[in-house]
């Protein structure tokens, strides 16, 4: 294999796992997307619940201040009935008093109730709308599940291809060079095989190529890498 050979097998491989990598990208970028609608319809459901339980707590609190409403009405209907058993006008007036101190409580009271009747029919009113919200958003879920999951079966079956592909190219390499350019992808370059750009630089790390090595890269007469490591070439004019 001549040096030119190999040079474009190295580039056919690159374009290879690059294409494999936005396969991937793309396939990551899907199930992204369903783990996001996910997480969200997760916590709508807990804000669900916590509405829940704000509506229960609401509730209880009515219920104890309805029972001291009621406390409240039986200790009046008693005192009422007492008015006409005083004795004198002394105790008359000191029951006068409490009667209205216990009006005014149990107006105090029924107010507060009511407020909270208020209260009680805001936080159904949002359980609703929310309980809507998560029902239409699980059968959107449920669809993009289904959508998303043949567009994954489709990346996953292209992905394969490329690899069937990638080795393919790999075992037509030389053993050094096949070598060489899996340690620069191991070690995170994307980018192994690099064209010498016009103004001198390497396309992979973008630092300018030494005049020296940029004319043996012209000359052809063997591989040649940049300092960062990467396979340098001359993209064709």
């Amino acid at each position: 294999m001549t040096l030119t050979e190999t040079l474009q097998k190295l580039v056919e491989l690159q374009t290879t796992d690059s294409g494999r990598d936005q396969l991937e990208k793309h396939r990551q970028a899907l199930l992204d997307k369903l783990d996001l609608e996910a997480a969200r319809i997760a916590a709508l459901k807990k804000q669900s619940l916590e509405d829940k339980k704000a509506a229960e707590d609401f509730a209880k609190q009515r219920k104890t201040l309805e029972i001291e409403v009621g406390s409240l009405e039986t200790r009046l209907k008693r005192y009422q009935s007492q008015l006409d058993e005083v004795k004198n006008e002394k105790e008359y007036e000191a029951l006068k008093q409490e009667i209205e101190k216990h009006k005014q409580d149990k107006t105090r009271l029924e107010e507060k109730v009511l407020e909270i009747l208020f209260q009680e029919d805001a936080q159904k009113e949002k359980i609703a709308v929310l309980a809507g919200q998560i029902t239409a958003d699980e059968k959107r879920y449920a669809e993009d599940q289904k959508e998303i999951g043949l567009q994954v079966a489709d990346c996953e079956k292209a992905m394969a291809e490329k690899m069937a592909e990638r080795q393919v190219h790999l075992a037509a390499l030389p053993p050094e060079e096949a070598q060489g350019y899996e340690a620069l992808r191991q070690r995170g370059k994307k980018i192994a095989v690099a064209a010498v750009l016009e103004n001198h630089t390497c396309g992979g790390c973008h630092m300018a190529v030494a005049p020296q090595l940029l004319m043996e890269v012209k000359n052809g007469r063997k591989i040649n890498r940049c300092d960062c490591g990467r396979y340098l070439y001359l993209p064709a004019q």
